[in-house]
C-alpha cells in the first residue's frame, strides 16, 4: 500500500518535468489527443487552454478545429490510466482497497489532480484477480489440492477481503500442471522411469491433488533425452561406455537414447584431446602414443578423431610457445623454458630471445635504480640551492643593515658565511655532475633495452 501511494507522486513529479523541448515538440507533432493522455496520465489538471496558448507561441502552426475534443478525449483516458493503475497495484497486494488514502495525499490535493473513483475500483479488481490467480498457481504448483480453495475462502472472509474464486481455480490449475511436469523433469533427470508415474498419481489422488498424465510425460519426454546427453558427457572422461549403461536401463525399463547419449560421449572425447593436445603443445613434448596407451587408466577412450584432434592442437600450443616474444617474456620473468620441444630450426634463436629477456630485466633494474638515484640527487639539488638562496639574502641582509657595527666579531661572521657559500656552491656542482651521470646512466640502460629487444629476431 505505501508503495502505491508513492506513485501518485512520482507520476506528478513526471509531469513538472517535462522540459520546454518535450512541451515544444508536442505542440510541433500536433497530436492533440496523445497530448491530453501525457496530462491526465501525469495527474495533471485538464488545460487545453493553457497548452493551446502554449502551443500557439511555440510551435509555429494552428491547431485543428478539433483539437479542443481530441485533447478532452485523450485527457479522460489518460486520467482512467492513471487512477487503474494505482488500483491495480493495491488489488494485487492482497489487500483492501485504498482509494481514500490515495485520494488525500499532499501531492493530490497540491496538484489538484481530478478523481476517479470508477477507474481506481476497475484496476483494483483486476489487481485483485490477480493476486489470487498469482496464489492459485503457487499453490498449485507445491502439490496442495483444490480444497485448498475453501481455506483460503474462510480466511478472505475472515478478514473482510473479496475472494475471487474463479481466478483462484484458474491459476490452480495452471499450477497443477506446473507441479506435474516438474515431477516428470525431475524424475527423467535422475534416470527414474516414466513408470513411476503410477505411484506419483496413487499418492496425489490420496491427498485430493488433480492428476495431469499428459503433463507429466511430455515434460519426462523431453528430459530424458538431456538425461541420456548428460550421461554420455560423464562417462566420457570416468571410463564408461553405452554397453553398461543400457544394460542397467534395459534392467529397470528406462527408455533408451542411445544416438544422443554417444554423440555427447564422442563430443566430450573430442574436446578432451583437444584439451590434452593443447596442454601438451605448451611447453611439452608430443606425446600422443603415451596418452593413448594410457587411455584406460585415466578412464578415457581413444576414438577415431583422437589422432588429428590431439595433433592439431598440439601443434597450434607449440606454435604459440615457441615464438622468441613468448621466449624473451619468459627470460624477464626467469620462468623455466622447454627449447627442445621446439622445431630444431629455431632453437638457437629461441636461447638467444631468452637469455636477452633476462639480460633485459637486469637492464631495467639498473635503470630503475639510475632514475631513483637522480630523483634523489635532483631533491637535493633543489634542497641546496634553496639554503644557498637563503644564506644570500641573510648576506645582503647583514651587509645591507645601517646599524652593522663594524669590528673583527662582524668580519669573522662575513668570512664564515663567505666559506660556507663557497663550500655549498661546490657541494651543488658536485651534485650537479653526479645528476648528470645517472642520468646518462639511464639513458644507456634504456637503449640497451630497445636493442635486447629488437635483435631477438
Amino acid at each position: 500500500m505505501k508503495t502505491s501511494l508513492r506513485l501518485i507522486p512520482l507520476l506528478l513529479l513526471l509531469a513538472g518535468c517535462q522540459s520546454h523541448m518535450q512541451r515544444v515538440a508536442d505542440c510541433k507533432a500536433g497530436d492533440w489527443q496523445a497530448i491530453g493522455h501525457k496530462d491526465g496520465l501525469m495527474g495533471e489538471p485538464a488545460s487545453y487552454g493553457e497548452r493551446k496558448d502554449f502551443c500557439d507561441d511555440h510551435a509555429g502552426k494552428p491547431a485543428a478545429t478539433d483539437a479542443a475534443a481530441r485533447y478532452a478525449a485523450g485527457w479522460t483516458q489518460g486520467n482512467w490510466d492513471a487512477w487503474h493503475a494505482l488500483g491495480s497495484h493495491d488489488g494485487v497486494q492482497g489487500g483492501q482497497p485504498q482509494f481514500a488514502r490515495a485520494a488525500n495525499t499532499d501531492e493530490i490535493r497540491k496538484h489538484k489532480t481530478p478523481l476517479n473513483r470508477a477507474a481506481y475500483d476497475a484496476g483494483w479488481t483486476e489487481g485483485n484477480s490477480r493476486y489470487w490467480q498469482n496464489l492459485g498457481q503457487r499453490e498449485g504448483t507445491a502439490g496442495m489440492p483444490l480444497t485448498q480453495k475453501e481455506v483460503n475462502r474462510d480466511n478472505a472472509g475472515a478478514a473482510q477481503l473479496r475472494f475471487d474464486d474463479a481466478a483462484y481455480i484458474d491459476g490452480w490449475r495452471a499450477g497443477n500442471r506446473t507441479f506435474w511436469a516438474d515431477a516428470g523433469v525431475s524424475d527423467a533427470r535422475n534416470g527414474t522411469p516414466d513408470a513411476e508415474f503410477r505411484n506419483r498419481a496413487v499418492a496425489a489422488r490420496r491427498a485430493g491433488v488433480d492428476v495431469q498424465e499428459e503433463a507429466y510425460r511430455t515434460a519426462w519426454k523431453t528430459e530424458i533425452v538431456n538425461y541420456w546427453r548428460n550421461l554420455g558427457t560423464a562417462d566420457a572422461t570416468s571410463g564408461k561406455e553405452f554397453g553398461t549403461r543400457g544394460r542397467e536401463a534395459k534392467a529397470k525399463g528406462l527408455k533408451i537414447h542411445e544416438q544422443e547419449y554417444r554423440q555427447a560421449w564422442e563430443t566430450r572425447l573430442t574436446e578432451y584431446w583437444r584439451q590434452t593436445g593443447a596442454d601438451d603443445g605448451y611447453g611439452h613434448p608430443y606425446q600422443l602414443e603415451e596418452r593413448m596407451a594410457n587411455a584406460s587408466r585415466a578412464g578415457v577412450f581413444v576414438i577415431p578423431a583422437t589422432r588429428d584432434t590431439y595433433t592439431n592442437a598440439w601443434r597450434q600450443e607449440n606454435a604459440r610457445y615457441c615464438t622468441p616474444d613468448n621466449v624473451f617474456e619468459r627470460g624477464r620473468s626467469n620462468v623455466g623454458m622447454a627449447v627442445e620441444v621446439c622445431a630444431p630450426a629455431v632453437q638457437s634463436q629461441l636461447k638467444h630471445a631468452y637469455v636477452s629477456g633476462q639480460d633485459f630485466e637486469i637492464a631495467a633494474v639498473k635503470r630503475q635504480q639510475a632514475l631513483a638515484d637522480a630523483n634523489e640527487l635532483a631533491s637535493r639539488l633543489r634542497d641546496g640551492y634553496a639554503r644557498l638562496s637563503r644564506l644570500e639574502r641573510d648576506m645582503r641582509a647583514a651587509q645591507e643593515a645601517k646599524d652593522r657595527p663594524t669590528n673583527e666579531e662582524t668580519a669573522r661572521q662575513e668570512r664564515r658565511r663567505e666559506q660556507e657559500r663557497r663550500e655549498l656552491i661546490d657541494y651543488l656542482q658536485r651534485l650537479e655532475r653526479q645528476l648528470d651521470e645517472a642520468r646518462r646512466w639511464a639513458d644507456r640502460h634504456d637503449q640497451q633495452m630497445q636493442r635486447l629487444r629488437r635483435e631477438i629476431y
